[in-house]
Parts: structure tokens; C-alpha cells; sequence
């Protein structure tokens, strides 16, 4: 009888997780949003790294796929890219890196919410970085705003950056 219940239990506990099946209603992108990395940049230090006034036209771009805010379940972080570009930019001394979204008028140290990140990357990444997306269930008020503030925080870093260079950070946001 005792095993009965318990297996019950279990079996209830297993079917009544809910399960995401269908797919994303449309995709917000957000790129090209450029940070310098030079050698002043050193371990053990965290760096807060500020991508100012960045104006996703989420708006704009739910218009064109024909989806009314109105009708907007939730927002979540999809993926995210860092791109080191021109003079041979290396992402390996990179331990640890997360993206914060942040309200415009926050722009201090671990604003906002985290919305992807990468703990830790892999050795011998190169030029890009691929990176996780955090586990929110909905980020729509940092999303729709008119601008916000974008944070990059480079963490544990394993060595100082071989020059100076360029980095892309390339953002996507499902809508669902």
C-alpha cells in the first residue's frame, strides 16, 4: 500500500511539470553593440563593462512580425554572442561573463537583471563566445523599453587580454 501511494506520487509530481512544446512567437535581436577590452583589464578583478542608451526597437520589430503587445505571454533571453573583432582580439582570458539588462536610468555595478551569461567558458574559445541564457521567466520591462542600459561583466578572468580590440555583443530575446 505504502509503495502504491508513493509511486502515485511520483507519477503525479512527473506529469504535472509543465513542459514548453510550442514554439517562440517571434524573436527580438539586438546587435552590434560594440566594447573596447585592453590590457589595463587584469585578474583577480570584476569588470562592469557599461553599454550605454541602447535602443532595442522591440516595438518596431513585434509590429513587423504582427504580434500585439497586448497578446505577449513572455520575453526570455534566447542567445547572445560576444565577437572579438580586427587585430586578432582573443576571448580566452575570460573565465566567467554575464549580460545585465538595466533600466535607463541604472547604471551601476550588477544593475538590472542578468539575462545571459557563460560560467565557466571553455578553454582556447578564440574570437567568439557563445552564452548561455539565464532563467527568467519573463524580462518584457527591460525588452520593451524605449532604451535601456546593457552590462557586460567580465569575472575571474584567467589572463590579461593580448591587446587592445574591439568586442560585438549580438543579443536575441524569444517571444513567446
Amino acid at each position: 500500500m505504502k509503495s502504491t501511494a508513493l509511486f502515485l506520487l511520483v507519477a503525479l509530481s512527473f506529469f504535472s511539470c509543465k513542459k514548453e512544446t510550442e514554439p517562440p512567437r517571434g524573436f527580438i535581436r539586438a546587435g552590434n553593440m560594440k566594447f573596447s577590452i585592453d590590457p589595463s583589464v587584469q585578474p583577480p578583478f570584476t569588470y562592469y563593462i557599461p553599454i550605454t542608451d541602447v535602443r532595442l526597437e522591440a516595438l518596431s520589430q513585434l509590429s513587423g512580425s504582427n504580434i500585439d503587445t497586448a497578446t505577449i505571454k513572455s520575453i526570455r533571453p534566447s542567445r547572445a554572442t560576444l565577437t572579438a573583432l580586427f587585430g586578432g582580439g582573443n576571448l580566452d582570458f575570460i573565465d566567467a561573463v554575464s549580460i545585465r539588462l538595466c533600466p535607463q536610468s541604472e547604471n551601476f555595478e550588477n544593475c538590472g537583471r542578468e539575462a545571459f551569461y557563460r560560467d565557466p567558458t571553455p578553454f582556447d574559445i578564440g574570437q567568439e563566445l557563445e552564452l548561455n541564457a539565464s532563467s527568467v521567466d519573463d524580462i518584457r520591462e527591460s525588452v520593451l523599453q524605449k532604451t535601456m542600459n546593457v552590462q557586460v561583466k567580465l569575472e575571474r578572468l584567467r589572463d590579461i587580454p593580448q591587446g587592445s580590440f574591439e568586442v560585438v555583443l549580438e543579443m536575441e530575446f524569444e517571444v513567446r
